[in-house]
């Protein structure tokens, strides 16, 4: 992967935003940028610049912020800056051509994760720090980002890897010490493997015990449901803030189930619209309703939604087709045209989102049916995966007679160990592991 040169890409997507980011790493940033500004970034070590870009013929291509980092204070250990064009996938495009049309010898498109892949041959990061920040976009988990923050930060040394790897290595230096006294009387096979036996239960332990904290449940799964027309689809866009549903005045509109994740207050729901209860209905709408009887034990809790038109009838059917006991609220909707006088919860959708996340009780509703959300992790998902490969080695060992066979044996897991911390700088293993990562990261 690593080759010379000037790098860029975009580390924002390429969708019409406030803004869309460039980054550049290499020794032409200063000239690439001199070229494209007509300024002297030399004396502007990551400070701001609001600046304009001017393309071949000297016409403004944008004006907008600019930051250049000097090397070796900077990500990748290179001279780097940072170009944050408003945010129109056409502007992006005629930035992409600037760059292109300077014909700068080295300069590139960068593959991805070459940013980190250089941050770390530059020492500016290690391999499992990289890999972090590559953990961190990806994980779903709060214990599990947590724990790949404090990874990036204070880097290896809090690696739940590392007493294993100490582990492992004692053992290996102790087996290869007496692999000359096997004949010797105070030579103890049986010790030896009994202390063998122990890392591989201390690797079981440790998966079982990670993979529950990390696996834990974090979302809290919430369905709309109701008569329809009673307002489920407008309240469901209103949760989520886009459009997702199609909003009518027709009944029956919603005929399958739509879900969508978002966040309030640091945690995390997953919302399904669904389709209106109603005596006669059509066949896709019926299938609909069906579907959503059919994952509604997997729901956690229900917003039933009724209007001046829902009679106790209706409730009691809805409770009973989507086998509903107490884990429900009664949620009257289009309060600002109809007065209720009940203790239920009253939505207009007039009201503001955090407002109507507020009348909701989306906050309490969460901490009743997600538990341990706090439970820490000395692992992450990536680590975990070592820790199942190192296990695989488990059956060969324990049962091998041959101290010479053992002893090759765990030189493979230190090797893998190794591998794993990066302290074996083979090329073909950093392209596997940073071809994984983000374009521009």
């Amino acid at each position: 992967m690593f080759k010379s040169g000037t790098i860029y890409s975009n580390f924002t997507p390429l969708v019409k935003a406030p803004v869309i980011g460039y980054r550049i790493s290499g020794e032409d940033v200063l000239n690439i940028l001199k070229k494209i500004t007509k300024k002297n970034f030399s004396r502007y070590h990551s400070l701001i610049r609001i600046v304009k870009l001017y393309q071949k013929d000297n016409s403004i291509l944008d004006e907008c912020s600019v930051v250049f980092f000097k090397s070796p204070k900077s990500f990748t250990g290179e001279d780097l800056c940072e170009i944050f064009l408003h945010g129109s996938p056409l502007i992006a495009s005629q930035f992409e051509q600037l760059l292109k049309d300077l014909k700068i010898p080295g300069l590139r498109l960068a593959k991805n994760g070459e940013f980190s892949y250089r941050s770390v041959l530059n020492s500016k990061n290690s391999l499992k720090q990289a890999k972090a920040i590559n953990e961190i976009i990806s994980n779903e988990s709060f214990s599990e980002l947590e724990y790949n923050k404090k990874l990036l930060f204070e880097g290896d040394i809090v690696s739940g890897l590392i007493p294993l790897r100490e582990e492992i290595i004692n053992l290996f230096s102790e087996i290869t010490a007496s692999i000359d006294f096997v004949d010797d009387e105070d030579f103890n096979f049986k010790k030896m493997m009994k202390k063998t036996r122990k890392f591989f239960t201390n690797c079981n332990n440790l998966l079982h015990k990670n993979r529950t904290n990390i696996e834990q449940k974090n979302i809290c799964k919430i369905m709309l449901i109701g008569q329809v027309n009673v307002g489920k689809s407008t309240l469901f866009n209103k949760i989520i803030d886009k459009d997702r549903a199609i909003v009518t005045n027709i009944k029956g509109t919603t005929r399958d189930i739509l879900s969508n994740e978002f966040f309030f207050n640091s945690n995390q729901f997953e919302i399904y619209d669904t389709a209106g209860q109603r005596s006669k209905q059509g066949k896709i709408e019926k299938y609909g309703y069906k579907k959503a009887q059919k994952i509604s034990n997997k729901i956690d809790h229900f917003f039933v939604l009724i209007d001046k038109n829902t009679k106790k009838s209706d409730i009691s059917a809805l409770l009973r087709d989507f086998t509903i006991h107490k884990n429900f609220s009664l949620i009257e909707t289009k309060s600002d045209i109809y007065k209720y006088k009940t203790g239920n919860i009253k939505i207009n959708h007039s009201l503001e989102r955090d407002k109507i996340y507020k009348k909701l009780k989306l906050s309490s509703i969460h901490s009743k049916y997600v538990k341990n959300k706090h439970k820490k992790t000395n692992f992450n998902l990536e680590e975990m995966d070592f820790l199942r490969r190192i296990l695989d080695y488990e059956h060969d060992i324990v049962n091998e007679k041959d101290i010479l066979i053992i002893a090759q044996l765990m030189r493979n897991i230190l090797d893998d160990f190794s591998f794993e911390f990066g302290y074996i700088n083979n090329e073909d293993v950093y392209d596997r592991v940073f071809s994984k990562f983000c374009i521009g990261k």
